[in-house]
This record gives C-alpha cells, structure tokens and sequence, in this order.
C-alpha cells in the first residue's frame, strides 16, 4: 500500500524548508490550521507541511512509498493513535484517508510538497 513517509530527500530546494519530523515515520496532511484559512495568512508552517504521525511534528516534504506491511486497516489505526492528543477519531480516520488517496496518485519513490491546497511533486532545482 502506497503511504506518505517523512523525508530528507531534496530538503532544502526551498529557503524555508524544515525538517522536524522523523526521517521514515508515517505522515499525514492534516491541511491549513483554521487560523491561516480564517484571515487569509498563509506564512503559517501548516500551509506548506505534513505532520509525522509518531511526532507530530512537521516536515515540508513527503515520500511516496509502497510499504507491504501494511494494510488500510493497520494504517488508519496507527493515524488514528498517532492523532489522538488533538484529533477525534472519524477526524484521524478522514486524515488517513485523504493522505493515503493523495499517496496513490504518485509513483513510489517521488518526493512531494504542499502549498496550502496544492501538492505536486518536488523538482531538483539545479544551482545556477
């Protein structure tokens, strides 16, 4: 099953990437905190990251990768513990859901980003 992994890979193409995350553990997009929805103020961290399921803390870029021990059920669990400080289960399980939909759409190995509501995938940028 195709899943969202925190990454190092290609950090710091952008000036204000960030890596709080753990290398290699589940993360999901939780989307903008309704704070930077609310009066339109998009420089917040959660306009532009994924939160490590195990830390829940957050990273600017994720890796697709097929993992073949893990299952949806397994996976949405382990959402769904992961976000259990601050998140209701049906919110974790729509979490893990949306996350593993936006996983799907990549080919294994392809480093992504988000910007508010855009993710696509990351380019090398070369140095001029």
């Amino acid at each position: 099953m195709k899943v969202l992994i925190a990454t190092t890979d290609l950090q710091g193409e952008n000036p204000d990437d960030f890596m709080r995350a753990v290398p290699g553990e589940l993360v999901v997009d939780v989307g903008p905190c309704q704070d930077a929805t609310a009066i339109d103020d998009w420089s917040c961290a959660c306009a532009r990251s994924f939160v490590g399921v195990s830390s829940g803390h957050m990273t600017t870029t994720a890796k697709v990768v097929d993992n073949v021990a893990v299952d949806l059920r397994s996976y949405e669990a382990a959402v769904k513990q992961g976000l259990s400080d601050w998140c209701c289960p049906e919110c974790a399980r729509d979490i893990a859901r949306a996350s593993r939909i936006i996983a799907t759409q990549w080919n294994e190995g392809t480093v992504i980003e988000r910007n508010r509501s855009t993710i696509r995938a990351r380019e090398h940028r070369p140095i001029m």
